[in-house]
C-alpha cells in the first residue's frame, strides 16, 4: 500500500516486504559499514547512507545484482583505452583485452569486465525480510516537493543544486546531495509517531526483467544504538552459481564475463 503522510507529506510505501542483497559470505548481510560525521568527506558514501549504519537491499534478484556488479563493467574510458592500444600494436582487439586482463590478474587487481569465479565463490545472494513500518518513496513528486521546500534553498545556496531538486539530483551520483537528504529524511516522524525505515529508490541502471528496479535504503536504528532487533532478518542464503538466471542477466546487462 502506499499512501501520504498526514504529518509530514511525504509517499510512503507499506512494509513488511522481501528485498534481496548480495554480500559476502564472511562479513552476513546485515553488517555494512558504519559511516561517522555529515562533517567529513562523503565522496565514498553511498546514495543515502546517513551517520550510522545503511543496508541496501533490490525488490528483485536481479536488480540486486546489477546493482552489486556495476562496478565491474567495462567503462567507455576502457574500451577506448584497449582499441588505441590494440591499433597501436597492430593487435586484434580481443588479442589486447586478453593480454591486458593477464596484467592485472598477475598483479591481483580486478579486471574491468570480468568477474573471477572466487568473487562468486565468496558471497551470497541473501533473501531479506523487513518487518512492519513505511518507507519513503523519494521519487515521488509529493516527496520531492517536500524537500524542495524543507532544505532546497540551503542545498542551493551551498552550491550542491543547480536549480530545484528534481528526481534527477535525488539519483544522481552528488553524495554531498543525497547523504544530505537521507540525513532530513532520517528524522522525520510520521502521522503514526514512527520513524521511517529507509528511503525506496530507482536503480541507476533502470528496471529489468518483470521487476521495477526498486532498491532500498534502510536506516538500522536499532544497530547504531547496541540492539540486535532490527526488523531486517535473513530468510534464505542462496549460493551464486555461474548460470544462475539473474547473475547471468545482470553479466549481459553490463557486458561482462564470468567463470
Amino acid at each position: 500500500m502506499s499512501r501520504i503522510c498526514q504529518e509530514t507529506g511525504l509517499a510512503l510505501i507499506e512494509s513488511p516486504l522481501t528485498a534481496y542483497r548480495v554480500a559476502k559470505e564472511s562479513y552476513g548481510p546485515l553488517n555494512p559499514q558504519e559511516r561517522g560525521s555529515l562533517d567529513e568527506d562523503r565522496a565514498n558514501w553511498y546514495r543515502f547512507d546517513t551517520p550510522g549504519r545503511t543496508l541496501y537491499a533490490a525488490a528483485d534478484p536481479e536488480s540486486a545484482f546489477i546493482e552489486g556488479l556495476s562496478w565491474a563493467r567495462m567503462t567507455h574510458g576502457h574500451r577506448t583505452y584497449l582499441a588505441k592500444t590494440a591499433k597501436f600494436m597492430g593487435l586484434p582487439l580481443e588479442e589486447m583485452r586478453r593480454i591486458v586482463e593477464e596484467e592485472w590478474s598477475a598483479n591481483s587487481s580486478m579486471v574491468p569486465g570480468w568477474i573471477p569465479a572466487n568473487w562468486r565463490e565468496g558471497r551470497l545472494l541473501y533473501t531479506l525480510e523487513f518487518g512492519a513500518g513505511w518507507w519513503i518513496d523519494i521519487a515521488h513528486a509529493a516527496t520531492l516537493k517536500i524537500l524542495n521546500d524543507a532544505i532546497g534553498h540551503d542545498l542551493y545556496d551551498d552550491g550542491v543544486l543547480p536549480e530545484s531538486l528534481t528526481l534527477s539530483e535525488v539519483t544522481g551520483g552528488d553524495r554531498r546531495s543525497t547523504t544530505l537528504l537521507a540525513a532530513h529524511l532520517r528524522e522525520q516522524v510520521l502521522d503514526d509517531g514512527s520513524y521511517p525505515l529507509g528511503i525506496r529508490f530507482p536503480s541507476k541502471h533502470g528496471s529489468a526483467g518483470a521487476g521495477h528496479g526498486h532498491c532500498y535504503a534502510f536506516w538500522m536504528r536499532r544497530r547504531d544504538i547496541g540492539l540486535d532487533d532490527d526488523v531486517a532478518q535473513v530468510s534464505r542464503a542462496q549460493g551464486i552459481a555461474v548460470n544462475l538466471p539473474p547473475y547471468q542477466a545482470a553479466l549481459a546487462l553490463h557486458g561482462i564475463q564470468s567463470r
